[in-house]
């Protein structure tokens, strides 16, 4: 009887909490939807200054948010602020040419989130950017404390304006991989490793506590072109000669407010006050704000709704705009992973529908499962027999991310896209020491020699890892076929530049791994011209964000009108990053356990 009523209270109480939350979760729901409905239109005044505030993510692909993945978020603090690429330079391009827009205004600070804000990303905007300039609008740039992202994007600007006691950095590019080798060693988790590829040293992390030479070699190449592409474009907007520019990153790397501005880093310090002066000068004074006459970026964005209306149906021809970005995994995925089964479905539907007469394919991503890269590469293949099919290529079309661009009928890249990466590797980690030094141990029987191949509980035998190696080589040999077939390669040809190795853009178009340099939107152009549309053409992206998506989006970022609180701070620093490898660790759920992902998760 007692168990009876305790086992009552527990479940009413289960239920009074559940309803609870059910009550607060509508709560929050109803209000950000009155919100969402009675929001009123932006109203842009004539002379407004945009002010672009660079505090947010800028992610390849538009955010779609699942009800699970906003109370996720909410619980966590979320993610950070976020708008996608094609709207940013969109709105850029329409303000350029929008006569009630006077000026530009870019401060803050950029996020790098799951591949976002990558430096490719940053070279279209800074195009945008330039493209408004062209306009005869000025442009102008504040900067406090600017990371080499944040100076490679405003370098862009007319005037560069620095914050007396600000610091300017521009000290080159370092990464610095995580090794777990020793950690699990340590803690008496084995991990045996197969791959094909000398430069394919994505399993030193899980065995080593430092780079190969091979990885070194190819870490050092690749660094050093993207730290090129960085200096000539900042060279060319601040008027340098790049010599000179590399010899005051060498010597110099971390500037002063005065020996930035002696460098001709910048062209004037001063405080915000003195910038909000000079904008009020060419904007003009608004008693309304009691500031120079503005309008937010984020709100500029949201006042025009040419997007959403590429999304009505019946409107044709269309350009269907597919995004894959973040690891590929097998499955669904999530808004942060490209899922195999997802990205066939859109493609599939693309490929199906009448109206759509090209695609293109943006690929934001270091690769992951090969079994879900092939699933995705198929229906690449299959819309490529009905239609054009146009890559672009994002900050990170390596491995994965290559395999499913390798067939599409043109490939674009930005210089400092990372791409290449042709190679596959495995990981078979096992518990059997931790286990038996806990006083756990195993035993078992089986019919079959090889019936207990894929276990945890001990390590795999050398027979049992040649099988392994021999799947890898396997799925090498396919990997590289559908790159000679392509790229009209030989596949002696694709052999010498594969293995692993891991191209920049610029590089990957001499050696034949892309067709053009240019963003999502030369993409998109050349998608319509292969379909002979003309002029007469819309984009859709998909999936399309529904009524749904775009209320549980408000939800979560209703509250981050401000700018995000910093952490830069060490402990967070170390947390983040630890969290980061966590989470890739967690992608790796390809059924046969073969990998064609990047050999690093390259952070600068």
């Amino acid at each position: 009887m007692k168990n009876f009523i305790l086992s009552t209270l527990k479940y009413l109480a289960a239920m009074f909490l559940a309803t609870g939350l059910f009550v607060f979760a509508m709560f929050i729901f109803l209000v950000a939807a009155g919100s969402f409905l009675s929001e009123e239109a932006v109203v842009v005044k004539d002379g407004a200054a945009l002010i672009l505030d660079l505090s947010f993510n800028i992610s390849d692909s538009p955010r779609m948010v699942s009800p699970a993945q906003w109370l996720e978020d909410s619980l966590e603090q979320g993610r950070p602020p976020q708008l996608h690429l094609k709207k940013v330079i969109d709105s850029l391009d329409r303000a350029a040419e929008d006569d009630r827009v006077s000026s530009l205004f870019i401060k803050g600070s950029l996020i790098s989130d799951n591949y976002g804000s990558s430096f490719s990303a940053l070279q279209e905007v800074r195009a945008a950017i330039e493209r408004f300039r062209g306009s005869g609008k000025p442009v102008i740039a504040y900067l406090v404390n600017p990371t080499l992202r944040d100076y490679f994007l405003t370098s862009a600007a007319e005037t560069m304006i620095l914050n007396p006691y600000g610091l300017v950095q521009l000290k080159g590019l370092a990464a610095n991989p995580v090794f777990f080798g020793n950690a699990l060693k340590k803690y008496g988790v084995g991990v045996q490793v197969y791959k094909v590829g000398d430069f394919k040293s994505a399993v030193e992390r899980f065995t080593s506590d430092r780079m190969s030479p091979a990885s070194v070699l190819q870490m050092e190449v690749l660094l050093g072109s993207l730290w090129e592409t960085i200096l000539q474009d900042v060279a060319e907007n601040r008027r340098l000669e790049i010599e000179e520019l590399r010899d005051l990153s060498d010597t110099v790397a971390v500037f002063d407010a005065e020996k930035a501005l002696e460098s001709g880093l910048v062209d004037e310090l001063g405080y915000l006050d003195e910038v909000i002066t000079k904008l009020t000068g060419i904007a003009g004074y608004d008693e309304a704000v009691e500031s120079f006459t503005q309008v937010k970026f984020i709100d500029y964005v949201g006042e025009d709704n040419g997007w959403a209306k590429q999304l009505v149906k019946g409107s044709t021809p269309q350009i269907a705009v597919v995004y894959a970005e973040g690891v590929i995994v097998n499955g669904e995925g999530n808004p942060q992973r490209a899922g195999g089964d997802r990205l066939a479905r859109e493609l599939r539907k693309a490929r199906n529908d009448e109206e759509v007469k090209a695609i293109v394919l943006r690929v934001n991503s270091p690769g992951g499962s090969a079994l879900a890269a092939e699933i995705i590469e198929h229906e690449v293949m299959l819309a490529g027999k009905e239609k054009p099919v146009v890559v672009s290529m994002g900050g990170y079309a390596a491995s994965g991310g290559y395999w499913i661009s390798a067939n599409a009928e043109t490939i674009f890249a930005e210089e400092m896209t990372i791409t290449g990466s042709i190679g596959v590797f495995g990981i078979a980690p096992n518990i059997q020491k931790i286990a038996n030094d806990h006083g756990v141990t195993f035993d078992g029987v089986k019919t079959s020699p090889y019936a207990d191949i894929f276990t945890f509980a001990r390590p795999k035998s050398p027979e049992e890892l040649a099988k392994f190696q021999v799947l890898a080589d396997w799925i090498y040999e396919k990997f590289v076929g559908k790159v000679a077939d392509g790229r009209g390669l030989t596949v002696e040809q694709v052999g010498e530049i594969a293995g692993g190795r891991v191209w920049t853009g610029k590089d990957a178009l001499e050696i034949g791994l892309v067709d053009e340099i240019g963003g999502l939107n030369e993409a998109v152009r050349e998608a319509a011209a292969l379909a002979g549309l003309g002029e007469n053409w819309r984009v859709v992206q998909m999936p399309e964000e529904s009524d749904m998506d775009r209320l549980l989006r408000l939800l979560l970022e209703g509250g981050r009108k401000s700018e995000p609180l910093s952490s830069h701070d060490p402990l967070s620093s170390v947390t983040r990053l630890m969290r980061e490898e966590w989470a890739l660790l967690k992608t790796f759920n390809d059924p046969q356990g073969i990998y064609a992902q990047l050999p690093f998760n390259l952070r600068f």
